[in-house]
Parts: C-alpha cells; sequence; structure tokens
C-alpha cells in the first residue's frame, strides 16, 4: 500500500464559539474546502474552539464540513475568548494563523487564497473588512425587531452556498470599518499574521476580561498592525450574523455602560485611549463585481481627506 505523507498546513484558521451554533454552522462551512476557492484542504486547517454553552455544535457534523477541520470543547470561567484563541494558536499547526474571534462570521469564498498570496509578501498582517448583514449595523437593526429568525430566513433566500459573494448584496459595513477600508480600520474580525508574529506578541492578551474580551481583539489589531505590512482585501469580507453579541444586541445588556467600561479596561492595561492604527493598506485580490459599491464608499470617504 502506497503512503500518503501530509504535508503541514499553510495555514491555520481559528474560529471562537460560543452559545451560538446555527451562526457558527455557516461560518464553519464557509470555512469549508467545499466552498473556499482555488485552494484544498491539505493548503490549510480551520481549528474551531468552542467554550462550553447550554447550546453546542454537533462535533460530529463539524467535521463533516471537510477534512482538514478540527474540534476542541473547552470550559471557560469568564467572558473573553481570550484564552480559547491561544489555546487555538497552540493546537494549530499552520505556519499563519488567522484568527475569527467571534464565530458568527461568515465568510467570503476568497479569503484563504487570497491570505496564502499575501504570505509571499513576507511578515504582515491581512486583513478582512468586516460587515454585519442586513440594512442596518445589528446594534441598530435590533432597536427595529430585527432578529437572527428574519436573517436566516434572508440567507436561505439568498442561496449563499451557490456564491458566497452574494453576501455582499444583503450587508452594511460594520462600525469598525464605516469610513471604509482605505482608510484605517479599527479592526478586523478576520485577520491573520505569521506564527512567529502572533507569539513575539504574546498572543491574545488575557487581562482583557470584560464581557466578550472588551478590547482584546482590537488590542491585538492594533499591537500587530504597527510593527507590521497592513495588506487588505478590497473583494473579501466577513459578514456578522445577528445572535445577539455583546456589543450588538445581547438582552439585557447596557451596550453604553458596557462600552465605557471597555474604554476603561484599555486604558487601563495599556495606559493611553484606544485609537485605530495609522497604517495605509496594500489591497490585495481582483475586485469581484458585488464588492464594488464597497469599494466606492471606501474611495468617496477617502477623498474626503484631501
Amino acid at each position: 500500500m502506497r503512503l500518503r505523507f501530509l504535508r503541514r498546513p499553510l495555514l491555520s484558521v481559528v474560529v471562537v464559539v460560543y452559545d451560538m451554533p446555527r451562526q457558527a454552522m455557516n461560518t464553519i462551512e464557509t470555512l469549508s474546502p467545499g466552498y473556499q476557492r482555488d485552494v484544498t484542504s491539505e493548503d490549510y486547517e480551520v481549528v474551531v474552539v468552542e467554550n462550553e454553552s447550554t447550546s453546542l455544535l454537533d462535533p460530529v457534523v463539524v467535521r463533516q464540513l471537510g477534512p482538514n477541520i478540527r474540534y476542541l470543547l473547552r470550559q471557560e470561567a469568564g467572558t473573553s475568548p481570550a484564552a480559547a484563541v491561544n489555546e487555538g494558536v497552540r493546537q494549530s499547526k499552520g505556519a499563519w494563523v488567522a484568527i475569527v474571534v467571534d464565530g458568527a462570521r461568515m465568510m467570503s469564498p476568497g479569503i484563504v487564497a487570497n491570505t496564502l498570496r499575501a504570505q509571499s509578501l513576507g511578515d504582515s498582517v491581512v486583513a478582512v473588512p468586516g460587515y454585519h448583514l442586513g440594512k442596518k449595523v445589528h446594534q441598530e437593526a435590533v432597536l427595529d425587531g430585527y432578529d437572527a429568525d428574519r436573517e436566516q430566513a434572508a440567507l436561505a433566500a439568498l442561496d449563499w452556498r451557490t456564491d458566497g459573494y452574494r453576501l455582499f448584496t444583503m450587508a452594511v459595513l460594520s462600525a469598525s470599518c464605516r469610513d471604509g477600508f482605505l482608510k484605517p480600520l479599527a479592526e478586523s474580525n478576520c485577520m491573520a499574521v505569521p506564527r512567529t508574529q502572533f507569539d513575539s506578541l504574546g498572543g491574545f492578551d488575557e487581562g482583557f476580561t470584560t464581557l466578550g474580551g472588551g478590547f482584546v481583539n482590537l488590542d491585538f489589531y492594533r499591537r500587530a498592525v504597527d510593527r507590521s505590512t497592513l495588506i487588505v482585501l478590497p473583494s473579501e469580507g466577513c459578514f456578522h450574523q445577528f445572535h445577539g453579541g455583546a456589543t450588538t444586541g445581547a438582552p439585557g445588556v447596557d451596550r453604553d455602560r458596557l462600552l465605557v467600561d471597555m474604554h476603561k479596561e484599555y486604558l487601563t492595561l495599556r495606559s493611553e485611549p484606544h485609537a485605530p492604527p495609522q497604517r495605509t493598506p496594500v489591497l490585495l485580490g481582483a475586485i469581484n463585481p458585488h464588492a464594488v459599491p464597497f469599494l466606492q464608499h471606501s474611495l468617496s470617504r477617502w477623498q474626503e481627506t484631501f
């Protein structure tokens, strides 16, 4: 019998999940080799790290989405995803790691291939612009009665599995990307860095302990971008699904109070207020027609600065 020697994946995508099985399954499917284009299951791996809750994924169903998908279940006493991110990276094998700190983010089909292309440019941060599904960002849409059932019905009608770029047609830019992606992004909810860089930065700072991890994702993004080339994928997107997140509609959460606490925590840990990194991006990837309206918006907002 001929032996098959599997090579180390070029990229590990770490996805953190908590109490969102329906949305997380969509996210994982958009990272599967059957959905991502111009790559094979040997090029990358997906490490799903789920913090235990009363609504868990089915590990068997998760693994059926691809031979390169692994599932880890862990207990978490706090409310931050930071430790889960760090554990997922420790368990991963790729020379580069991509972090999806919120498992409710669906991906466009060229994210993995373009992230692999970016590796030839050396040490850098690859950032995917963020969007919210629907006609408004979710923290506003929830005030109009928007909910997960309405959104999932719209997704089913969209037939995104046939062409994932259709997600752009039912989305708006997230608050962190509202000025487009030619101006500084406050964060990326799908960002990739070399493993050596992740390690040298100490990973995600587990000192961020407010609900949802506070500014832990913004913090890592800022620290990574400040020391690297920033590569933005203008025709790719990570699309937030409504799930009652900490700052996007969680019942019983005073969002304004929570944001105050998050700012205070960041100030305590970093001794300065948070501000987005001021790094001019390098744009990578062919332009997809569905993304053109957002590129036009980005150009318009960029021209306003001159």
